[in-house]
């Protein structure tokens, strides 16, 4: 019994530590995504991406980052260094619409080959649940994405296809 009172009081205490800081201020957290996608004459291909986040509030409801994405689709592989804006729209109690913007340098590698780049997201419709302060869990539903590495360039329309989820810790 004493020692679940030492841990009781060191959680407390603990939270008013946190609670003394600046409250959503800043954050650290990421998305990840996993895609089936049909390719002509190829038949079924899977895409993943994970990619963690750092950033903080500028000011009242926006939000300046920056991410390091990696992402693995077709034996292609992809590193992305971005960063993003984004706009809180407080929806209802805990729920933001958080449409935003991301630009930033990309590099590819397949078969021993690599090529660098640079791509603009737009992030339509992105929302942020936030079931206490400290945690938000955001999906990412709707983007659009131009990518133009040495030569090519690729335009892509996500419409729930390829979505996105992810977590992120305010301190």
């Amino acid at each position: 019994m004493k020692r679940f009172f030492i841990f009781v009081v060191a959680v407390v205490l603990g939270c008013s530590v946190v609670s003394a800081q600046k409250k959503g201020d800043m954050y650290f957290g990421g998305m990840t995504g996993l895609a089936i996608q049909t390719t002509t004459g190829n038949g079924v291909g899977a895409a993943f991406l994970i990619q963690p986040e750092f950033g903080g509030f500028v000011a009242d409801k926006c939000k300046l980052g920056v991410s390091a994405g990696y992402s693995i689709s077709g034996g292609i592989h992809s590193f992305t260094l971005c960063p993003n804006f984004s706009y809180y729209v407080r929806l209802c109690d805990n729920v933001y619409y958080t449409p935003g913007i991301e630009a930033g340098l990309a590099v590819a590698a397949s078969d021993g080959v690599s090529a660098a780049g640079v791509g603009v997201g737009l992030q339509l419709f992105t929302m942020e649940f936030r079931p206490t302060k400290h945690f938000g869990l955001t999906a990412n539903l709707v983007s659009l994405n131009f990518v133009a590495i040495e030569g090519s360039a690729s335009f892509n329309f996500d419409l729930g296809v390829n979505p996105t989820v992810g977590v992120r810790y305010y301190f």
